[in-house]
């Protein structure tokens, strides 16, 4: 600014008394001052003479504020003249969105006199220092390397255990060019800050919130390219968040221009997340998320639109906020994202191969307009915040197209919502890649290319039924065959196929389309789940009828599928007929390949090894943590398989109606490769600890163990129980496996037993009929089974009650007790102890 003349003021309004007002109290102040009534004209008027300071009001016609501001941060001649938005629009995200186009202040309307006097005086000074920093930003260049960078390499070379020829490609690497790295060394950005932080112990932040950012500090091209921002913090006058604090030009700069103390530390973070604070830069056209219809996926999908209206504006930081959770989420590999309100806030957390884990907190009333915003996408009803809802959006992703299925549900804190993040059209694995072995993949390759039988592929929740019977799939010639599928929802497309999507809004039921997809002639039916009885007999009565058909079922092991089949009233000699085989498979995480330890055995490790192989590995793998698996010691999961063929000799056991352990044991015993030897394999492998083996997989074969009935002819119980027949046991338990187990051994021994999920589905039963016994478990949802006596007392109910549960708290015994109950039993217990506790209870109410 030259001192001889008075700096020139370019005042931008569409309201002409503004305008005018500005222009007689900044006139009067000793300023020369020119006026524009719109962004076009402000363009031009900058283009003829170049003002050192703007005042520029947003809500303008044609072309805003926003999008005037965005354009002079794209020419280096007009980047550094500073600009303050005086606008009526004074939410936090408006200014937010201010420093991002590259605003110096932010004045809400009205304003006072006094106040636009002393900010225009503040920020000509700013103008002068930004022309000096301006100037200095074409005389970058480095001469000096650090002594603390030369020694950070060294230790980012041998955290990564880089070979020699690495070391050497990278050694002459400069302070700023230290991120050009990061692929190539097998890590991204945020990898590369994590480290630099740890190194020079200085804090580190994964997202900054753009409330915290101050405006007017630096100038926004010297931010974007530098990845800086300053930024308010209680511990220090001048904080500063970078990336790069090895860069000796930023440094320098950073000191020369604010007087940063050497002794202040600045906060590290990764370019990545310096750059998210600039997406709301206008110059590509404001971009909205819209909802179009996607024929082929039949949801709602994103796709970016042309400039927001003014009318929306106030609403486009909640875009970008979800848009950004999103992006998080596909870029961390999340599989679901959950948004859970809490008493103060509102908590973001991604599951990553099976563990939930927190990314971001919100304001509440920031969580709550996001949440609206997920279910405007899902077509869920957002004036509806007490009942469950379901429903999905598309969105695309770095050229990769998602499907988000929504629910939402409410909560004491607020409306929680899950999002499932699918990715419809992705490649299919190959079932090698997804675990199998050479020989499973070939038995379930041959089950597939058969023309009639039914075919399962079973595990829990989770446990990636879908992804494998999709890669199944592909693995048919669908050319020559006619595939249809009756799905709740699609999760993936299928070429060729004819995929049928349930749509229960629409009056399409999972029952409408079963009968349907059977008239339409299909060689293979993929039904998407058995979910009732309806659906297990009509995926048997396909499967007999000369077709094949593919379905999933929720249950454990392959031989415990049975079990749960004949719970659906399917009569064993039709299974033994129509079934071709059952494939079970479980998930687990991997340990990551990069940071793994490889130690000897333990004799702990042994002995949980010893009950299923011969042969002990010498070597096992223990988790570590490293940059690349975020310090967790494990990336991605695999599968573990066990295959039942349905030969002559299983097919006759199962028509014989012999119990399910009984036939997995003679599987085991002629050599059949069961779960538990494919994931001791894996151990021998260094893919899983023996510890994770062994909680997640083999504890299940012990239970099957545990629960093997000797052949026992079912008993009566003495004259002296007070029906003279067998009792009647009513098993409540919110966990499957230990439901069916239960059932196994006491039905085995001969009583009549009756299953219940929780404290208010047995209080159900107890209102339709007498029981003799009732073995509860204590920690259950909805109604736990200290609340279950209690309202059984209440009701005047007098069943007699046992409680078994693997709680461990010193007053729960007691508390049991009191409440009436004949007995605490703590799991696990063996089971012919369990079998004397529950026949002396018996005795004890017959006397």
């Amino acid at each position: 600014m030259n001192s001889f003349k008075k700096p020139l003021i370019l005042s931008v309004d569409d309201d002409q008394d503004a305008l005018k007002l500005n222009e007689l109290l900044l006139t009067n102040a000793g300023y020369n001052v020119k006026t524009a009534e719109s962004g076009i004209s402000a363009l031009q008027a900058i283009s003829e003479e170049k003002p050192d300071l703007i005042l520029l009001d947003i809500m303008m016609p044609r072309m805003d504020g926003y999008n005037v501001c965005s354009r002079l941060q794209k020419k280096r001649e007009t980047a550094y003249i500073p600009v303050i938005f005086v606008t009526a629009l004074g939410e936090k995200q408006d200014k937010a969105r201010a420093f991002a186009v590259g605003a110096v202040d932010y004045l809400v309307k009205p304003i006072q006199k006094d106040i636009l006097i002393h900010k225009v005086q503040t920020h000509l000074k700013t103008n002068t220092q930004w022309k000096e920093l301006h100037k200095d930003s074409a005389q970058r260049y480095e001469r000096i390397l650090p002594s603390d960078f030369i020694q950070f390499k060294e230790y980012l070379f041998d955290k990564l255990s880089l070979d020699p020829e690495k070391k050497y490609q990278f050694s002459n690497i400069l302070p700023s060019k230290i991120y050009s790295i990061s692929s190539d060394i097998g890590i991204n950005n945020n990898k590369m800050a994590q480290y630099i932080a740890e190194f020079l112990k200085l804090p580190y932040v994964s997202h900054i919130n753009p409330e915290d950012v101050k405006l007017g500090v630096l100038p926004t091209p010297f931010c974007k390219s530098n990845h800086v921002v300053a930024v308010n913090d209680v511990s220090a006058e001048n904080a500063f968040v970078l990336s790069n604090p090895f860069d000796w030009y930023l440094l320098e700069n950073l000191k020369k221009f604010t007087g940063l103390d050497v002794t202040v530390k600045p906060i590290i973070s990764g370019p990545d997340n310096i750059d998210m604070l600039f997406k709301y830069d206008t110059t590509k056209e404001d971009k909205e998320v819209s909802i179009v219809e996607d024929k082929k996926i039949t949801t709602p999908v994103i796709e970016t639109v042309a400039k927001v209206p003014e009318s929306e504006i106030k609403k486009y930081p909640i875009v970008y906020i979800t848009n950004s959770i999103i992006d998080k989420a596909v870029n961390e590999r999340a599989s679901d994202i959950h948004i859970e309100p809490k008493k103060t806030n509102v908590v973001v957390r991604f599951r990553i191969d099976g563990d939930l884990g927190e990314f971001f907190t919100l304001k509440k009333n920031t969580g709550a307009k996001i949440i609206s915003r997920l279910k405007v996408l899902g077509g869920l009803d957002i004036g509806e915040k007490r009942k469950p809802q379901d429903g999905a959006f598309a969105a695309i992703i770095d050229n990769r197209t998602f499907n988000l299925r929504v629910a939402s549900t409410s909560t004491p804190n607020g409306e929680s919502v899950i999002i499932r993040l699918l990715e419809p059209y992705a490649k299919p694995k190959e079932l090698k890649e997804l675990g199998m072995t050479d020989k499973q993949v070939n038995t379930t390759i041959n089950m597939v290319n058969r023309t009639t039988g039914l075919i399962l592929i079973v595990g829990t929740t989770g446990s990636g039924k879908s992804t494998t019977i999709y890669s199944l799939l592909h693995k048919t010639n669908l050319e020559t065959r006619s595939l249809i599928s009756v799905e709740d929802p699609v999760e993936y497309r299928i070429h060729l196929a004819n995929q049928q999507q349930v749509n229960e809004k629409a009056g399409v039921t999972f029952e409408a389309l079963l009968k349907s997809a059977v008239r339409q002639d299909p060689d293979i039916l993929f039904m998407g789940e058995v979910r009732d009885q309806y659906s297990a007999k009509m995926s048997m009565d396909f499967a007999s009828t000369g077709h094949l058909t593919i379905t999933s079922l929720h249950t454990s092991t392959a031989t415990s599928a049975i079990f749960r089949l004949e719970r659906l009233d399917l009569d064993r000699g039709v299974m033994a007929d129509s079934i071709r085989g059952i494939v079970a498979q479980k998930l687990m995480k991997k340990l990551c390949p990069y940071c793994k330890k490889i130690v000897p055995i333990s004799k702990e490790e042994t002995d949980m090894l010893t009950p299923f192989t011969d042969d002990i590995p010498s070597q096992v793998a223990h988790p570590v943590g490293c940059v690349k698996c975020d310090n967790i010691g494990y990336y991605g999961r695999e599968g573990i398989y066990e295959i039942l063929e349905f030969d002559p000799e299983i097919s006759e056991m199962i028509r014989s109606n012999t119990p399910i352990s009984e036939i997995r044991s003679f599987a085991r015993k002629r050599g059949d490769y069961l779960i538990s030897n494919h994931a001791v394999d894996k151990v021998k492998g260094l893919i899983f600890t023996p510890n994770d083996v062994y909680e997640n997989v083999l504890v299940e074969d012990v239970k099957v163990e545990w629960s093997k009935p000797e052949k026992v002819v079912p008993t009566t119980l003495s004259p002296e129980t007070k029906t003279g027949d067998q009792a009647s046991i009513l098993i409540v338990d919110d966990d499957e496996d230990t439901r069916k187990l239960l059932a196994l051994i006491l039905e085995n021994r001969g009583y009549r037993v009756t299953i219940s999920e929780d404290g208010i589905d047995a209080l159900l039963y107890l209102g339709k009929k007498d029981f003799d016994l009732i073995l509860s478990d204590v920690n259950m949802p909805n109604l736990d089974g200290f609340k279950l006596i209690e309202m059984m007392n209440q009701k005047g109910i007098e069943a007699p009650v046992i409680f078994l549960s693997s709680r461990d708290r010193a007053d729960d015994e007691k508390r049991g007790l009191e409440l009436g109950a004949m007995d605490y039993i703590k799991k696990p217990i063996p089971k012919e102890i369990l079998l004397l506790r529950v026949k002396s209870a018996l005795e004890k109410l017959a006397k």
